[in-house]
């Protein structure tokens, strides 16, 4: 008993002086919210926000793109329009990315007729085709940053049936970038 007794109060005083501590992780989570300003095709709008995991080289993003025909002398102007879920990895400042998109827009169906008078403006109406359909999207982002802002360039791209695009955008980031 006297045996028991003295490893328990034994057991007790180890418990007592020692102290559990936990170190803090080298690596957190790091997360990020982008919009950038482009040309692909046409001008080019993207909005892009991105989550990259603690401890792994691999990150998800969900990105907009707004691809669209400024001061044509054609009416309906050319309309693409996206919105994909990537995972990618992540190697130093560069994020390679690909996924699935949802694609939809305006193109050019059958020509109508000339707008107001064709020899001085040379302006011209068809008819508006609407289409929407599913695409594969790409991009290669370089983002260079301190904590909590960035700037980065991304070229990227979406292969589909309907208007398959690629482009170039200088964004701005925001977020918990190191």
């Amino acid at each position: 008993m006297t045996k028991s007794f003295a490893f328990f109060w034994a057991l007790a005083l180890l418990f007592l002086t020692t102290t559990v501590s936990y170190a803090q992780k080298a690596d957190q989570h790091k997360y990020w919210l982008g919009v950038g300003l482009g040309k692909s095709q046409y001008h080019s709008g993207m909005i892009a926000l991105g989550y990259e995991f603690v401890n792994k080289p691999t990150l998800l993003i969900a990105r907009y793109t707004d691809n669209r025909e400024l001061n044509s002398k054609n009416a309906p102007g050319i309309i693409a329009q996206e919105f994909a879920l990537m995972y990618g990895i992540r190697t130093g400042k560069f994020r390679f990315s690909t996924g699935v998109s949802n694609v939809w827009g305006i193109n050019r169906g059958t020509y109508l007729g000339p707008i107001d008078e064709p020899v001085l403006y040379g302006e011209h109406l068809y008819k508006s085709v609407r289409y929407s359909t599913v695409g594969l999207p790409a991009e290669v982002r370089f983002i260079t940053s301190t904590k909590d802002v960035g700037i980065g360039l991304t070229a990227f791209g979406n292969l589909n049936a309907k208007r398959s695009f690629v482009g170039l955008n200088l964004s701005l980031y925001v977020g918990k970038m190191k």
